[in-house]
C-alpha cells in the first residue's frame, strides 16, 4: 500500500487535546505478519527468561514430576541454599571457613551431587540466594566475604553446573530491623552494610573469573515514591550507588498484594513500568548503559485466613502473574531471568500443617495418600493452568499495536504455527477486534486457550478449536492464547525495530507551571516510517493532575489520559508510568522535551523516549536486474539478501556447489542450464514488477525428487493458485494467477516433498479493469461516531472493499465489505478504533483486493490524503491555560469547521482576536447543546478566543490558527 501523506506544518496539525466527553473507541489490534518484531537486538522468544518456576530438582520429584515440567517448556528455577546458609553454623562458631575446607567440602558435595538420583534433571539455569540471617553480621569484613563467596562457587560445582546467577541474599532491606542489635546500628546502617556485601561479593566473582552473574538486591517492598521518593534513595539507589557497577543485574520483586511490607495493592500496570523505568534510566546515567533485571520472584499474594487449600485461592496469583509476564516480555533486550513465584512441593510446610501445601506450591499431596507420614501421591494445584495456557508458545516477534492501556498484547510465529495473545487489565468485559493488516497465509486450524480467573469462584481454562475469529471478548484479567496453524510459515517483507533512549534529567521537583526540560540524544531516526511514544513517570498525590502540557521539540503533544492498570486510588501516592504519543516525523537525532504542571507538588521520576523504525527488508535486491512481467525468470536467479531474505533453506549450504556456491540453495547441473532442489518447506525469493494489475498465466517447468511434490507460489504470504505437483520426470506445471501492480517479492515454496525447478514463465492474459474511487468529496474524519463514506467500484469478480484510516504508522480505522463482481456504489461505516491524536499526516485509503485477502497489495485503490479531523471542543472543562489551545489544519478551501458541545443550550459565540475584536459572530435561534461553526473569515495565523454564551452562563476557550 502506497502510503503517501501530506505534510501539514511542524504543529500538530491534525490532533486536538480537547474533547468533549471521554467517547470509548472499539478496542482493537492491528496484527502485522509480514512485519518482523525487534526488540533493540532481541526479536525470538526466549522462553527460559520467563516461563520458570521457583524450585530446584532434589529427592522430593519423580522423574514423572520433571518430565511434566518438560513437557511444557518450564526451566528453572531458584534454590535458597547458598554459600552463608551452607555455612552459617560454622561461621557462627569459627568465622569464615578456611580456603582449603571450601574445596575439600566443594568435592564432597560435587560427588554427592552426582551421585543423586536428581543430578540428570540439574542445569546452570538457577539463582542461588539465602536468607538475610544467613549472611548479615554487622561486623565481618565484607571484602572476606565475597572471597569466601566466590570460593565456594568455584570448588562447590563444576564448570557444566555451576549456576548462572548468584542472588546473596533474598529480600534483606525489609529485614533490616533485624539486625540493628537493640539500637546499636540504624536500619539505615544495616542496608549501607548490607549493599558493601553484595559490592565486595560481585568484586570478587569477576576477579575468580567465575561466569555466575551476581545480582542484587532482590527488592521485596519497591514502593520507590514514598517519602517523597527517600525510599529510592535510601534503598534502591544507594544499593546502586554503593553496589552497582559490580553488580551483573538488578533485581527487584514485583508483587500484586502485600509482600511483607507495604499495601495490599497493584503494581501490574503503570507502576511497575514506573519502577523499572527510573531503575534503568539511574543504571543508563551512571554507567552509560542499562544493566539488565533479574525479576526473581514476581506474581501476586492473595490475601487468606487460613492454610486450607483452594483452586480459588491458589490461582489467583495468576492473575498478577500473566499480567507482569506481558510487560516483562517488552524488555525481553534487558532481562537476565524472570521467575513466577510458583513453588515446588515445600515438604517444610505442608508436614507442619495437615498436608495442606504452601500456597505458592504447583503440587499438594493428596492426603488419602500419606504411608510412614509421607504422601505417596500428588495433584497439581490450579496453578497449572498458567503453564497450560503457555505451553508451546515460542518463536520470532511480530509486529503487534493496540488502542487500549488495559489490553497487553504480544504475537509470535512459530514454524507453522502463529500465536496471537492477549490479557486484559480491566475490570469489565471487553470486545477485542482482531485486525489483521497483512497476511498470515492459509489457516488450516485456530485454537483458543483461555484462563478465566474469579475472586470468589474456581477458574475456568479452557482448551478448543474455533472458527477464526473477527474478535474474541475478555472477561476482567482473562488471558487468551489464540493459536494459528498455517500450510506454511510465515515470510517477512518488514522489520520493526524499537529502541529506548534516556534522558539524563530525571527526579525533577514539580512547580506549578514550570518547565521541566528533557533532552534525549543521538535517537537513530533511520527509517521513513516509524512510531513514538514517551513514558513520563510521576509520583504525585491522588489529586493532583496526571496531565500536564508537553511539548517535543517545541511542539506542543497530548498525554494520554489513561495508563496501564487501574487507578491506584488505594495507593498512598499515584506513581505510574503514563504515555505520550508523538509523531515519528517530530523526532530529530537530538530532541527536547518539555512538561510543564499547572499545579505544585510530586516528581517526574523519569521520561523514556521508545521510538520504533520500521524498515523493509532493504537487503533484499534482484540477482541479475528488475524482473518485469510477463518475463521467464531462471529458477536459479532468487534475490540477492541471503537466509530468510532471498531464500530459506533447512542448512543453509548449496549441497551440489555449483552458480551461486556461497548461497544455501542446493543447485545443480540441469538440461539446459541449472536448476534447483528445494526440500519441503524451503523457498526462494524472486523481486518482480507489475506495471499493471493483471491476469497471467504461469508455467513452472519442475521435476519430483520424491514420490510426489508440490510446490506453491505466494505473495505477502498468501497463495495465489492452487499447489503446483510434479512426478519424477521433468514436467510443466501451470495455474492463472491474479498480480496487483507495484513491485514486490513472490515466493517459490516446496509444500509437500523435494521438487527439482527449472524455471518460471508468467505469460500476460489480459490486464484487470477493476477500479474504485471515492465518490463524494466529503474528506471528514470525526471523532465519537460512525464516519461513513461512499465508494463506487468496478469489480471484475467477486472482491472485498477495505477502508482504511492510517496515522503515520497506526492503522487508526479499518472496515471491510464484500462486492459482488460488477459496477456499484457502496456507503461503508467506518469505526475510529484510535483516536488522531498526535498524527502528523493522516490517510484514508479504499483498496479493492482478492475476496478474503489481508494482502498490503490492492487490484485497485483511492486515497485521501488532505483530510479536516473535526474535534470537539467543550466548555464543561476545566481546563489548564496550556490545554485550553487546540490545534487544526490550516483553513481548508478558504474555511475551518470547528463543532462545539456543552452542557447546557449554546446561545451565541463569538470568535475574538487577541486584541480585543470581534472576528466572527454566531447567533443560533434555535438554541442547542451542540453547534457547528463555519469560519469562514480572513483568519490570521494567532491564537483566538472562542467565548460560547448559554443557558448557564458565558465560557471562554482559546484556540490556535496556524
Amino acid at each position: 500500500m502506497k502510503l503517501f501523506f501530506i505534510n501539514f506544518t511542524k504543529v500538530l496539525a491534525l490532533a486536538t487535546i480537547l474533547v468533549t466527553t471521554k467517547v470509548e473507541a472499539q478496542t482493537a489490534v492491528t496484527i502485522d505478519f509480514e512485519t518482523q518484531r525487534y526488540l533493540n537486538d532481541v526479536s525470538e522468544l526466549d522462553r527460559t527468561k520467563y516461563f520458570n518456576i521457583h524450585m530446584a530438582p532434589g529427592k522430593d520429584y519423580e522423574d514423572q514430576d520433571m518430565e511434566d515440567l518438560k513437557e511444557w517448556g518450564v526451566t528453572l528455577g531458584r534454590s535458597f541454599w547458598g554459600a552463608f546458609g551452607r555455612y552459617n553454623d560454622y561461621i557462627s562458631q569459627n568465622g569464615l571457613p578456611s580456603d582449603n575446607k571450601i574445596m575439600v567440602d566443594g568435592a564432597n558435595s560435587i560427588n554427592s551431587l552426582k551421585n543423586s538420583s536428581h543430578f540428570k534433571y540439574v542445569t546452570k539455569q538457577m539463582v542461588v540466594t539465602d536468607h538475610p540471617s544467613a549472611m548479615i553480621r554487622m561486623e565481618m569484613d565484607t571484602d572476606e566475604a565475597g572471597k569466601f563467596a566466590a570460593k565456594y562457587f568455584k570448588y562447590n560445582y563444576e564448570d557444566d553446573f555451576r549456576p548462572d546467577y548468584y542472588e546473596p541474599v533474598n529480600e534483606p532491606f525489609v529485614h533490616a530491623d533485624e539486625f540493628t542489635e537493640n539500637g546499636k546500628y540504624t536500619e539505615a546502617a544495616v542496608r549501607r552494610k548490607t549493599a558493601e556485601y553484595f559490592r565486595d561479593i560481585g568484586k570478587a566473582f569477576k576477579e575468580e573469573g567465575l561466569d555466575t552473574k551476581v545480582v542484587g538486591y532482590s527488592s521485596a517492598w519497591p514502593s520507590l515514591e514514598l517519602w517523597d521518593f527517600e525510599h529510592w534513595n535510601s534503598r534502591m539507589k544507594m544499593f546502586m550507588d554503593v553496589a552497582g557497577e559490580h553488580m551483573d543485574g538488578f533485581s527487584t520483586h514485583l508483587y500484586d498484594g502485600i509482600n511483607v511490607k507495604g499495601g495490599d495493592t497493584e503494581r501490574s500496570g503503570s507502576n511497575s513500568i514506573a519502577i523499572l523505568d527510573l531503575i534503568e534510566t539511574y543504571s543508563n546515567i551512571k554507567w552509560g548503559k542499562v544493566k539488565p533485571h533479574a525479576i526473581t520472584e514476581y506474581g501476586g499474594i492473595p490475601v487468606t485466613e487460613n492454610n486450607i487449600y483452594s483452586d480459588i485461592i491458589s490461582i489467583q496469583t495468576i492473575r498478577s502473574t500473566n499480567h507482569l509476564m506481558f510487560e516483562l516480555m517488552d524488555r525481553e533486550d534487558r532481562m537476565l531471568i524472570s521467575i513466577p513465584f510458583n513453588t515446588g512441593k515445600s515438604p517444610w510446610f505442608y508436614e507442619a500443617n495437615d498436608w495442606e501445601p504452601y500456597g505458592a506450591n504447583l503440587w499438594r499431596p493428596d492426603k488419602e495418600s500419606i504411608v510412614n507420614n509421607k504422601p505417596t501421591r500428588y495433584f497439581y494445584t490450579a496453578k497449572r493452568f498458567f503453564y497450560d495456557l503457555w505451553k508451546g508458545v515460542d518463536g520470532t516477534r511480530v509486529r503487534i499495536n493496540t488502542n487500549d492501556q488495559d489490553l497487553l498484547v504480544q504475537a509470535f510465529v512459530d514454524g507453522n504455527k502463529a500465536y496471537v495473545c492477549l490479557n486484559s487489565l480491566r475490570r469489565e468485559n471487553q470486545t477485542v477486534a482482531l485486525n489483521f493488516v497483512s497476511g498470515l497465509g492459509n489457516v488450516s486450524k485456530v485454537n483458543k486457550r483461555s484462563l478465566k480467573i474469579y475472586k470468589e469462584e474456581s477458574p475456568i481454562y479452557s482448551d478448543e478449536d474455533i472458527t477464526n475469529p473477527q474478535s474474541v471478548t475478555l472477561e476482567p484479567h482473562e488471558t487468551v492464547v489464540l493459536t494459528y496453524d498455517l500450510e506454511r510459515p510465515v515470510i517477512f517483507s518488514k522489520k520493526s525495530v524499537r529502541k529506548e533512549y534516556y534522558s539524563e534529567d530525571h527526579m525533577k521537583t514539580i512547580a506549578a507551571n514550570e518547565k521541566l526540560t528533557f533532552s534525549f540524544k543521538n535517537v537513530e531516526l533511520d527509517a521513513a516510517n516509524g512510531e513514538a511514544r514517551l513514558r513520563m513517570s510521576i509520583g504525585r498525590k491522588h489529586d493532583k493532575t496526571k496531565r500536564p502540557s508537553v511539548k517535543v521539540n517545541g511542539v506542543t503533544v497530548s498525554a494520554l489520559n489513561n495508563w496501564k492498570g487501574y487507578d491506584q486510588a488505594d495507593r498512598e501516592d499515584f506513581f505510574g508510568s503514563i504515555e505520550i504519543p508523538v509523531p515519528h516525523s517530530l523526532l530529530k537525532q537530538d530532541n527536547t522535551v518539555e512538561i510543564t504542571f499547572p499545579d505544585d507538588e510530586g516528581t517526574v521520576s523519569s521520561v523514556v523516549l521508545k521510538v520504533i523504525n520500521i524498515y523493509n527488508q532493504t537487503q533484499r535486491v534482484p540477482f541479475r536486474s528488475d524482473i518485469d512481467l510477463p518475463s521467464t525468470i531462471e529458477a536459479e536467479d532468487f534475490d540477492i539478501g541471503g537466509l530468510s531474505i532471498g531464500y530459506h533453506s533447512l542448512n543453509d549450504v548449496n549441497e551440489y556447489g555449483k552458480y551461486r556456491i556461497n548461497e544455501g540453495v542446493n543447485i545443480k547441473d540441469g538440461a539446459t542450464n541449472y536448476d534447483i532442489v528445494l526440500n519441503e518447506s524451503e523457498w526462494t525469493s524472486y523481486t518482480v514488477n507489475v506495471d499493471e494489475s493483471a491476469v497471467y498465466k504461469l508455467a513452472v517447468d519442475g521435476a519430483s525428487d520424491s514420490d510426489v511434490s508440490e510446490v506453491v507460489m505466494t505473495i505477502n504470504n498468501e497463495s495465489v493458485s492452487a499447489p503446483l505437483s510434479f512426478n519424477a520426470d521433468m514436467n510443466t506445471a501451470e495455474a492463472t494467477v491474479e498480480m496487483p501492480s507495484g513491485n514486490y517479492p513472490i515466493h517459490l515454496i516446496s509444500q509437500t516433498g523435494t521438487a527439482t525447478i527449472d524455471k518460471l514463465a508468467f505469460t500476460l492474459e489480459s490486464i484487470l479493469t477493476d477500479e474504485i474511487a471515492f465518490v463524494s468529496g466529503d474528506n471528514e474524519v470525526e471523532s465519537g461516531t460512525t464516519n461513513t463514506y461512499k465508494v463506487s467500484y468496478n469489480a471484475s469478480k467477486d472482491r472485498d472493499i477495505v477502508l482504511e484510516l492510517w496515522g503515520d504508522a497506526f492503522l487508526l480505522g479499518s472496515a471491510r465489505v464484500e462486492v459482488a463482481e460488477g459496477t456499484s456504489e457502496i456507503d461503508i461505516d467506518l469505526s475510529i478504533i484510535a483516536e488522531p491524536v498526535n498524527y502528523q499526516e493522516l490517510e484514508l485509503v479504499a483498496r479493492l483486493v482478492k475476496r478474503g485477502s489481508l494482502s498490503t497489495l490492492n487490484i485497485a485503490e483511492d486515497t485521501f490524503d488532505e483530510l479536516n479531523y473535526n474535534p470537539i471542543l467543550s466548555s464543561d472543562d476545566n481546563l489548564r491555560l496550556e490545554e485550553q489551545i487546540t490545534l487544526f489544519p490550516n483553513p481548508l478551501n478558504g474555511h475551518q469547521e470547528i463543532n462545539l458541545r456543552a452542557s447546557s443550550r449554546i446561545q451565541k459565540v463569538e470568535i475574538i482576536d487577541l486584541n480585543g475584536k470581534v472576528v466572527d459572530t454566531f447567533s443560533f435561534d434555535l438554541s442547542a447543546n451542540q453547534v457547528k461553526l463555519d469560519l469562514e473569515g480572513n483568519y490570521q495565523n494567532g491564537i483566538y478566543l472562542v467565548k460560547i454564551i448559554s443557558e448557564n452562563g458565558t465560557t471562554t476557550k482559546r484556540i490556535l490558527i496556524r
